[in-house]
């Protein structure tokens, strides 16, 4: 026995998560030694992530890195850890036990279908509110139906949208783990692996972001690119410089209000022209929602698209 009373804390939480809360408790009576090692606080904690998923790291997630306002109730319940994770285990176990399955589950479809419909009016009207809501749901039935994965999709898939692609995975691994067949999850997880791999590149890619933001080198290579359109060096693409870059990365003239809009939505002087700073707030909105677009402007542009670095003229 003295060998499991030794286990370190990894070893310990695994042994827990395996156990039935039962078994575990009857394992701590079997000496003073082992009730110190299997009550400790973060065994516990562990074993509640593990059997009801961790709800305080996807709510702090989502009002703190996404910036979305959860339902008042949700803070309540997820915006503190508990201080003693065995009494919560009981607490949350207990009302687990005692909920209607059959019941529960036929509102947690009715739920996730409802949330699935909701996602589609804001791809339509990009009303982040509505995101808040279907998040909020579902929490709710996450903290009463523990193993529903779909629930787990769509948390991911909200953070997926909303560019929080490394935030999104935690979510998703959850719902994997809670049902390993469900195939959304496997595809929404290879798609953000596939982003987050353009971002950074492969073994013999130059990265394209650092952190949310452009990369030194692409930086370089982007105001460089700037520099030879803005044909009167001023700091701005005036609308003709502007169609010239887009006829040259595209082979297509866009129209004026376009190129106004440009200026506008991503950084403009006073004249309405898309400044240095704008064209890179375009390339860094571009950079996050397809990473393999900025390469392939690149390589129009005469940059090699995985090391970054222009080409030799023939």
């Amino acid at each position: 026995m003295s060998r499991l009373e030794n286990l370190n804390v990894n070893i310990r939480e695994l042994l827990a998560n395996s156990l039935e809360p039962r078994d575990l408790v009857e394992l701590a009576t079997t000496s003073k030694q082992m009730c110190n090692s299997m009550m400790d606080n973060s065994v516990w904690k562990s074993k509640t992530n593990n059997d009801f998923g961790n709800l305080f790291e996807i709510y702090a997630i989502f009002t703190k890195s996404a910036g979305l306002e959860l339902a008042p109730d949700l803070a309540t319940k997820f915006s503190q850890e508990p201080t003693n994770w065995k009494e919560y285990y009981a607490q949350k176990n207990a009302a687990v036990d005692s909920a209607d399955d059959e019941a529960l589950m036929t509102q947690a479809e009715k739920e996730y279908s409802e949330a699935q419909a909701f996602l589609k009016t804001f791809q339509s009207d990009g009303n982040v509110s509505v995101l808040s809501r279907v998040a909020s749901k579902m929490m709710w039935i996450l903290d009463v139906f523990p193993t529903h994965a779909g629930c787990y999709y769509i948390l991911g898939f909200i953070l997926f949208v909303l560019n929080r692609l490394e935030d999104a995975l935690i979510p998703l691994r959850t719902g994997r783990l809670v049902d390993p067949g469900f195939e959304p999850i496997t595809e929404l997880q290879e798609e953000i692996q596939r982003i987050l791999q353009g971002y950074k590149g492969s073994q013999d890619e130059t990265p394209l972001l650092e952190q949310d933001t452009l990369s030194r080198e692409l930086k370089e290579v982007l105001e460089e690119i700037f520099r030879n359109f803005d044909r009167d060096q001023d700091g701005a693409l005036k609308p003709e410089e502007l169609d010239s870059f887009i006829f040259t990365t595209n082979g297509s003239h866009p129209p004026a209000p376009f190129l106004r809009q440009m200026g506008q939505r991503f950084g403009s002087n006073a004249r309405g022209w898309l400044t240095r700073d704008g064209f890179l707030a375009f390339y860094l909105e571009q950079t996050l929602d397809d990473p393999s677009e900025t390469r392939s402007d690149l390589g129009v542009h005469g940059y090699d698209p995985q090391s970054l670095k222009k080409r030799m003229e023939e």
